[in-house]
C-alpha cells in the first residue's frame, strides 16, 4: 500500500470515528432524528471523498499512461472526469432528497456529517505538519 492510499484509509477511518462520536452525542442530546441525520451525511461525505480521490488517481494513471498524444487524451479524460464528478454529485443530491422526502432530517445534524472529511483532513493536515515540525519520525 502506497502512501497516498495510507493517507486516504487515515482519512476515512477518522471521519468514520468523528462519525460515531458525533452520531452518539447527537443521539444523547439532540434525539435519533439527529444522529441519523449525522450519519446520512457521513455517509454522503464518505461515499463522494473515496469514489472522487479513486477517480482522480485514475485520471492521473491515464495521463501518465498516455504521454505521446497527452493535448488530446488530456482535454478528453479531464472532461470525461468532469461529466463523471458532476453526475456524482447529482446523483447524491437526489438521493439526499429521497431520504429527505421519507424521513425528517435535522439539517444542523446533516452538515456535521458532511463536515466530517473536511474535519479528518484538516486534523489530519495539523498533526503532519505539526509532525515534520518536531522532527519526529
Amino acid at each position: 500500500m502506497n502512501e497516498n492510499e495510507q493517507l486516504v484509509r487515515r482519512i476515512l477511518t477518522l471521519a468514520a470515528v468523528l462519525t460515531l462520536i458525533m452520531a452518539a452525542g447527537g443521539w444523547f442530546f439532540a434525539g435519533h432524528t439527529f444522529a441519523l441525520s449525522v450519519l446520512l451525511g457521513a455517509v454522503l461525505a464518505c461515499g463522494s471523498f473515496f469514489l472522487l480521490q479513486r477517480d482522480i488517481r485514475q485520471l492521473m494513471d491515464r495521463l501518465a499512461a498516455d504521454s505521446s498524444v497527452a493535448d488530446a487524451v488530456s482535454g478528453m479524460e479531464k472532461a470525461r472526469f468532469l461529466l463523471k464528478s458532476l453526475g456524482r454529485f447529482t446523483v447524491l443530491a437526489l438521493l439526499l432528497f429521497a431520504v429527505a422526502a421519507r424521513m425528517a432530517i435535522q439539517p444542523i445534524g446533516l452538515v456535521l456529517g458532511l463536515a466530517t472529511i473536511m474535519l479528518s483532513v484538516v486534523f489530519i493536515g495539523i498533526a503532519g505538519k505539526r509532525k515534520r515540525l518536531s522532527g519526529i519520525p
